[in-house]
């Protein structure tokens, strides 16, 4: 059985369970005892009326008492220990699925087509806290419904029809309620993830919609979203308040109807008053689960749809861990005929696309805007799949190797330089946690950020910020060009390595490329600046989302001039 099938049989519902079944089985355990305790309160009453006042004997109700306090004490200690099993078995549960959950989540940002209000982690977090919650107690006590209800019958059996009865309608009313609550409970999650994304864009932008005075406008969309949320959850809110007040009412009107129809029997001669009032208890407690499953009917709505939506989003997400661990590439990369496009698309943005490189080149890629440019690098180091033809390392696809092994293999820089909230040694690292200092200051240096770093105010333990904003622009890029670098990887793709570097910062750029080359690395650079492919041996012509040219650097500059390429391919030649 291979890892992509166990991962799918975990998403089952008995297979999440599976992880914690020892758990599942004492929970129902205790479940059953708990439910045998509550019938403490109806036997004592029985007791009390039917026996200590017609035999007006203290020392049994002094005993019974004793009992009672005994028996109800240990309910209240099970009681706790099943809050306490639920909460752990929830965490056990988070623990099994947690990790492909955020994995799944970071990976939907590269899928085209992922709707808005996907949140796999989101999603996680609404079935844990489910499951800790009340609502499946509830179910744990439902089965115990139709026992509770015989008991009555033997009690009666027209007391066992009027409850049964009322069970009846009580159930009705949960029908119609979920039918009902269905669609405002999705209407209210999407509202909630609109609102949650919009405060997320406007933290993310704060420097723009502060410097451009866009507060006061972006506030204002803010509170749209804001009042659709609360308007759905109004919606929502109302629904349920009336289904679980109804469903409350009805049950104590069912407990009096209970009594009422026992003080008639009674009257007949055909019931004590002790089992009248033992009969309108269990046949109340007969229908607690109930009402308490209509009362959490919402939470139950958002868990199904939460635990749906986790299953669709795993499922189409494999396990790629590889058993077999091929060998580190260290001599070629091979491009042949590749289509590339982001996943979950068809249509290729890129296509055509035919190079060699071998162990010390470099590659220059250029071209005008929108000629697919970094959607080549992002194919390259597999971010986006390739829909046709093959990318392959000393003849291995990517995807054939382990994803433990990638880290090692490539080394990217994007155009959008993000790094992460922690120090800058963290960041150059990747955050690995055993990376030696030795290592994170030799992928500085390769960089010639080492000096740069030592002037931060805590050096390498300085904490760059959420998303680096503590740092420059130009000390963004060249911890990220350190980033790219750290452990030697064999592919390099920067994408425009220099687009906020100085001259001092150029040069740089040149000497990293340089050294990377001289230690057999394959260096690809994405550029619009030419200072970019000054240390390059070869360049690729990129137009219109098709290969143009491919070659040596100076063949390549020559037949662009032929052309009569653009003014900025002409500066690059000039330049380089």
């Amino acid at each position: 059985m291979n890892r992509s099938t166990t991962t799918r049989r975990a998403l089952q519902p008995v297979g999440i369970l599976a992880g914690a079944v020892g758990g599942l089985v004492g929970l129902f355990i205790i479940s059953i005892v708990s439910n045998l305790l509550m019938l403490t309160g109806p036997l004592f009453m029985m007791q009390v009326y039917d026996r200590v006042l017609a035999s007006r004997s203290v020392p049994t109700l002094v005993a019974l008492t004793i009992l009672v306090c005994a028996l109800f004490g240990f309910y209240a200690f099970l009681e706790a220990m099943r809050s306490r099993m639920a909460i752990r078995f929830a965490n056990v549960t988070n623990q099994i699925i947690g990790e492909k959950l955020f994995a799944a989540s970071v990976q939907m940002k590269l899928v085209s087509g992922v709707p808005a209000n996907a949140d796999p982690v989101r999603d996680g977090d609404a079935l844990r806290q489910f499951m800790s919650g009340p609502g499946p107690m509830a179910l744990l006590d439902l089965p115990w419904l139709p026992i509770y209800l015989g008991l009555v019958f033997v009690f009666h059996p027209m007391l066992g029809w009027l409850a049964t009865g009322g069970g009846v309608v009580i159930t009705l009313l949960m029908i119609v309620n979920e039918i009902t609550a269905r669609r405002p409970s999705q209407d209210t999650n999407d509202a909630q993830v609109a609102r949650q994304r919009q405060t997320e864009d406007a933290r993310l932008n704060a420097e723009t919609i502060i410097a451009m005075g866009m507060l006061c406008d972006i506030k204002a969309r803010w509170a749209i979203k804001t009042r659709a949320m609360l308007d759905a959850q109004r919606a929502g809110g109302d629904l349920s308040a009336f289904f679980s007040s109804a469903t409350r009412g009805f049950r104590f009107l069912l407990q009096s109807a209970v009594l009422a129809m026992g003080a008639y029997l009674v009257i007949r001669n055909e019931l004590s008053g002790g089992l009248m009032f033992a009969s309108s208890i269990i046949a109340s407690r007969a229908l607690s689960p109930v009402e308490q499953i209509v009362a959490q009917w919402r939470g139950f709505i958002g868990a199904r749809q939460a635990y749906q939506r986790i299953r669709r989003v795993l499922h189409g997400t494999d396990d790629q861990t590889r058993h077999t661990h091929l060998p580190l590439p260290k001599a070629s990369l091979a491009v042949t005929q590749m289509a590339t496009a982001p996943a979950g698309s068809k249509n290729p943005i890129l296509q055509g696309i035919n190079f060699d490189l071998q162990a010390g080149d470099a590659l220059g890629v250029i071209g005008l805007s929108g000629s697919g440019k970094s959607s080549l690098a992002r194919a390259l180091v597999g971010v986006w799949p390739s829909v046709l033809g093959d990318i392959r390392l000393d003849g291995a696809m990517l995807a054939h190797f382990d994803p433990s092994q990638i880290g090692t293999i490539i080394g990217y820089l994007p155009q959008r330089v993000e790094l992460f909230g922690g120090t800058v040694a963290e960041n150059i690292a990747r955050f690995q946690q055993d990376a030696e200092s030795a290592t994170v200051i030799r992928a500085a240096k390769a960089a010639n950020v080492h000096d740069i770093i030592n002037q931060l105010p805590n050096g390498y333990d300085t904490c760059v910020g959420e998303q680096g904003d503590l740092l420059s622009a130009g000390q963004r890029q060249r911890i990220g060009l350190a980033r790219a670098l750290f452990g030697d990887p064999f592919l390099i793709v920067l994408d425009e390595p220099n687009s906020n570097l100085d001259a001092e910062g150029d040069a740089a750029l040149t000497d990293a490329i340089r050294l990377s080359r001289d230690r057999g690395a394959i260096v690809i650079v994405i550029a619009h600046r030419p200072s970019a492919v000054v240390a390059v041996d070869k360049l690729l012509l990129l137009k219109a989302g098709r290969q143009a040219a491919f070659g040596i650097k100076s063949d390549v500059q020559q037949q662009i001039t032929q052309q009569g390429s653009s003014s900025n391919v002409r500066t690059i030649k000039a330049t380089a």
